[in-house]
Parts: structure tokens; sequence; C-alpha cells
């Protein structure tokens, strides 16, 4: 794996706006935005990352459910997390795995 396969570090200082710069590093494998204070606007722009395997979502407090419908684009996906997510309610997690079948969602 190369420097830019996995960005993580406390990022509970992470917005919207910089979710669209590291949307931009392509070959990102593993995404860590534990306790940042993204919305469902700054998931849209994850979409386009199709190297994208691993999500971490824990703790993000300010995405919806609406939101996170929007993850099943991300059908690379094979872990996504969602513990201390408060819209990470069971039927999220169910239509999550459902719409993701070869992808662990860990609530």
């Amino acid at each position: 794996m190369g420097f830019f396969s996995s960005f993580s570090y406390r990022c509970n200082h992470i917005t919207d706006i910089g979710i669209g710069y590291i949307s931009t590093m392509t070959s990102l494998q593993r995404l860590y935005l534990r306790w940042s204070q993204i919305r469902d606007f700054g998931l849209q722009h994850l979409y386009s990352m199709r190297s994208l395997v691993i999500l971490s979502l824990a703790g993000c407090v300010h995405i919806t459910p609406n939101g996170l419908y929007g993850l099943t684009r991300l059908y690379q996906l094979q872990e996504l997390e969602l513990t201390n997510t408060p819209s990470a309610t069971k039927g999220v997690g169910h239509f999550l795995r459902e719409n993701l079948p070869r992808c662990i969602v860990l609530e």
C-alpha cells in the first residue's frame, strides 16, 4: 500500500469542504472520519471514491439517515463503521446491509 492508501488521524475539525479535497485522492482505500463535523453534503463527495473499501463515520452526529442511505453508491465498500452515529438506527443498518451485501456494517 502506498502513502495515500489510508487517511487517518483525529479528524474532529474536518468539514464538508475538507471532504471535497480528500475525495480528490482517487487511490485512497481507507478513510477514518471519526467524530468529524461532516454532514450529508460532505458525504456526497465520497461517492466518486471508487477505491474506498473501508470507511469509518463513528461519532459523526451531524449525518442524517438520508446521508447514510446515499452510501450505497459505494458498492465496493467492505467495511463501514457507524458506532456512536445517532442516525445509524437498526432500520438504516438493515438497509445498508441489504444494499451493500459485501460490506460489514458495524453499528
